[in-house]
């Protein structure tokens, strides 16, 4: 992706208000229906063993508020991908899971109730974090992941994704290797979602305080991430701009009709 696109449209009037800013790659391995499938089936079955030991979407009022604000931010996600038009969002919370907030290929989230007790958000900022969930997804982050680790197994070219995947899950030293690429994807997600967010008409100073929230009360969640400098130092050196798209939000013509989960 072209990370400062952004920067340069918004300093030539007009211009960043008419076209998306975004480009993503083209050249990811893998079919996208594969990864996709066998995400959906890993989030299912996670799914499936939370609800029944009695740990899914208790919290009623935090879920509706969740899939309201990514209502808000789906016309922005498909504006700047088009192709994210294609994607069946599903976002459900969980209670003593072990979760922060993640996102699996295909749109589906998990946001852990503790997690989001911890750091106590305003609207702006839990928009914010599910911009950045939902920026993986449509950068295909886990396609992306998969597509790199091949050249770092045996034989990777001549594997299928499920292998790939398996390989990933199952060996520490593939995970080191490829932590570069991931701390990269995280300020990745970081920069699409800041675009989002501030698309989709949210205040761009929430996703500062929401990454300070973060690195004074979560550090387990920074421990793989970049460090919370370099990516709160990204998000000042886009708080101008990201102020100007949201008073430019999306074009009217472009905007999708809000639905619900």
């Amino acid at each position: 992706m072209k990370r400062w696109l952004m920067i340069l449209l918004l300093a030539i009037p007009g211009l960043a208000g008419a076209q998306p800013l975004l480009e993503f790659r083209n050249d990811l391995a893998f079919r996208e229906t594969t990864v996709n499938a066998f995400a959906s089936q890993v989030y299912h079955d996670r799914i499936k063993r939370l609800a029944a030991a009695g740990r899914l979407d208790r919290d009623h009022a935090l879920l509706e508020r969740i899939r309201g604000l990514m209502a808000r931010l789906r016309p922005a996600a498909q504006y700047e991908r088009p192709a994210a038009k294609r994607i069946a969002w599903e976002v459900h919370i969980c209670r003593k899971c072990d979760e922060n907030a993640s996102a699996m290929a295909g749109g589906k989230l998990l946001v852990g109730e503790a997690f989001i007790k911890s750091i106590s958000p305003s609207d702006d900022e839990l928009a914010y974090l599910l911009a950045h969930e939902m920026a993986h997804v449509i950068a295909e982050h886990t396609r992306e992941f998969a597509t790199t680790a091949r050249y770092f197994v045996g034989m990777g070219m001549k594997r299928d994704y499920a292998d790939i995947q398996h390989e990933l899950n199952e060996s520490i030293g593939l995970q080191l290797r490829m932590a570069p690429l991931y701390k990269q994807q995280e300020l990745e997600a970081d920069y699409i979602g800041f675009i989002l967010g501030a698309r989709a008409g949210f205040e761009p100073t929430a996703m500062l305080s929401l990454l300070r929230k973060l690195h004074s009360d979560g550090p387990s969640l920074l421990d793989s991430h970049p460090s919370a400098e370099r990516r709160l130092k990204q998000a000042q050196t886009m708080l101008e701009a990201a102020e100007r798209l949201r008073s430019r939000g999306i074009p009217s013509a472009a905007r999708a009709p809000r639905a619900s989960e």
